[in-house]
């Protein structure tokens, strides 16, 4: 119509238009919408370990022991992947949409929940709940993503979803502390919710439907199970699954074992730890960012992942060497510790699009279980790491050594399985990638 305006290039419309009409053209995520999927990236990894300097005082007004606060990070996570479990699926069926602001609007609820939690029994409870509505954002987020892009379009958006869920471990402690000293530990769960009521309102305005009815599973159970069975008979799907999950396997051990390996053992104090979580993390951002640069333009997401796994394996290798010949030094370990976060950081990116390569239609469900089955690996890992004590390196060093082996033998046989069956699981191809101005 006259005086009409066409829509914006970066327009959450124009995109979708764009899918439907160049079906082999790599797309990109519009700048806003991926601001808007990157903040709920990064509520979870904010909420797990944001309060973690606010421990001590809340153990002191439950008047409990710390292992019940402690807890609550346990069942934050097990919100996290139940929640991933069913949010997937039936996002798969329903749509992304609703489900996105019904679990984002949970999560702003119990958030503000956990603030005023007059028992500790009840800050457990909500802490489960918060875990559930968070988990929507993750899942949903990255099943967006599936829905608007291609297979490298989707590298390079995984790549930012995981560098800016990167900075929330980073920065989450520090701006806890600063929190706490400004006001009791209720002000962390608060700042919290703000952020959490922020990302609401921006998902209401700026998240369209990407799923539309014609693509949506029906057939209730039967078609989830049908699913399920097409997931399991994939072997592409599930050796890309289990390389992710033997990665994240390898980095929620090195997460849990770090402060007890920089200061049990090499006897640096809490802040030159807190320096030396903080250059690793920047690590991961950086390579990250890379990876989403450089993913399908200059390397394949295989490529990527080559890369990135033999930096964790390599890590795990010197830190084993360096546990059983007993030259566990700074200027052995610390670089190693290094290769981790940043190995992974090249891998999530590139990792997760290979996941969703050849099963776009099923995405949420796809995704669902390679959320949880990570959160699985690293709630067996992180414990496996500490085993022997605090002042032992071998245990977490052979975990982290073993997971790093297991994800790049599964990465073999995910390349294995391409070469036998080139077209079903369609790797991005560099001629069909098209310049586009974004990601």
């Amino acid at each position: 119509m006259r005086g009409e305006k066409p829509p914006r290039a970066d327009s959450s419309a124009a995109i979708i238009s764009q899918v439907a009409a160049r079906p082999r053209v790599a797309r990109r995520v519009p700048g806003m919408l991926l601001t808007v999927l990157g903040l709920l990236a990064v509520t979870g990894p904010f909420a797990s370990d944001v309060y973690l300097p606010a421990m001590p005082e809340m153990a002191d007004q439950y008047h409990t022991d710390a292992v019940w606060i402690q807890a609550t990070i346990s069942t934050f996570i097990l919100g996290m992947a139940g929640g991933q479990l069913s949010l997937g699926p039936l996002s798969d069926a329903l749509g992304r949409r609703r489900l996105l602001i019904a679990g984002t609007a949970v999560c702003v609820v119990a958030t503000a929940l956990v603030a005023t939690a007059p028992t500790v029994e009840l800050l457990l409870t909500w802490r489960v709940i918060q875990g559930i509505g968070a988990a929507a954002g993750v899942v949903i987020g990255r099943a967006i993503v599936t829905d608007l892009t291609d297979d490298d379009g989707a590298g390079r958006a995984f790549s930012i979803l995981g560098l800016i869920g990167g900075i929330g471990p980073i920065i989450g402690p520090p701006l806890g502390a600063l929190i706490l000293v400004w006001s009791g530990w209720p002000a962390i769960f608060w700042s919290l919710a703000a952020l959490s009521t922020a990302t609401l309102f921006a998902v209401i305005f700026l998240v369209p439907e990407t799923l539309p009815k014609h693509r949506r599973l029906r057939g209730g159970l039967s078609s989830l199970v049908a699913s399920l069975h097409t997931l399991r008979r994939t072997p592409a799907y599930v050796s890309s699954v289990l390389m992710m999950c033997f990665g994240a396997g390898a980095l929620f051990a090195y997460i849990a074992a770090s402060p007890f390996l920089v200061q049990s053992i090499l006897g640096f104090d809490p802040l030159t730890y807190t320096l030396v979580f903080a250059v690793n993390g920047i690590g991961l951002v950086i390579a990250g960012a890379v990876s989403a640069r450089i993913v399908g333009r200059f390397a394949s997401p295989v490529t990527l992942c080559r890369i990135g796994l033999a930096l964790v394996g390599a890590g795990g290798a010197v830190m084993v060497v360096a546990s059983t010949t007993g030259a566990f030094t700074p200027p052995l370990v610390l670089p190693a510790l290094f290769l981790i976060p940043t190995g992974m950081g090249l891998i999530y990116g590139p990792g997760t699009a290979l996941v969703v390569a050849g099963v776009r239609t099923i995405a949420g469900t796809a995704l669902a279980i390679l959320g949880c089955g990570q959160f699985v690996l690293a709630g067996i890992t992180a414990p496996l790491s500490g085993v022997a004590g605090d002042t032992e390196s071998l245990p977490v060093s052979l975990v982290i050594l073993t997971c790093g082996a297991l994800a790049i033998a599964c990465l073999t046989w995910f390349m294995r399985e391409q070469r036998r069956h080139p077209h079903s699981t369609p790797l991005p191809a560099r001629e069909d990638v098209g310049e586009s101005p974004g990601v």
